[in-house]
């Protein structure tokens, strides 16, 4: 069976009413994303620990609403997206087209959020692994000074700010 043949054996109907669903999850997905980069700012560990949940469950939905497109298919050893990108696919629906672009960047745009919130957890997390290792003592890092010269020196000294 040809790309056309198989293509043409799509249930559009139902295709676009997995598609809209599928983007109404990305955008509530973006939306947790950005809510979880504004909690990031504040520092509401709290709120971040629900969020990080919440983001959890809707991933699964979407994980579970991809599954759901990729069995109505007929040719299920591509992705979607990937033949969503295929020149035959484009020729099927001109409504359906857009729907599926907007999955893409959709998509994108999560992976992106996603991405620079886990950055930011990571840079806060060695934030604090530093200040925690300074305050108990344990800092032996290794830090580049510059001296007087204007050359670097290595600072190895180990301190701690809790003694006297």
């Amino acid at each position: 069976m040809t790309a056309p043949q198989a293509l043409a054996s799509l249930n559009t109907n139902q295709f676009s009413s997995q598609i809209d669903e599928l983007n109404s999850l990305l955008l509530e997905f973006k939306t947790l994303l950005e809510s979880e980069s504004e909690l990031l700012k504040q520092n509401d560990s709290n709120a971040i620990i629900e969020t990080s949940q919440t983001k959890n469950e809707i991933s699964n939905k979407i994980d579970k609403q991809v599954q759901s497109i990729q069995n109505l298919l007929p040719d299920k050893s591509k992705h979607f997206f990937e033949l969503a990108q295929d020149k035959v696919f484009s020729g099927i629906s001109k409504t359906l087209q857009p729907k599926i672009d907007g999955s893409i960047e959709l998509t994108q745009a999560c992976h992106d959020l996603n991405m620079a919130n886990g950055m930011a957890i990571q840079i806060l997390s060695n934030m604090n692994q530093v200040s925690l290792q300074i305050l108990t003592g344990q800092n032996r890092t290794e830090t580049n000074l510059y001296g007087s010269s204007g050359s670097t020196t290595q600072n190895k000294t180990k301190s701690s700010l809790g003694k006297a």
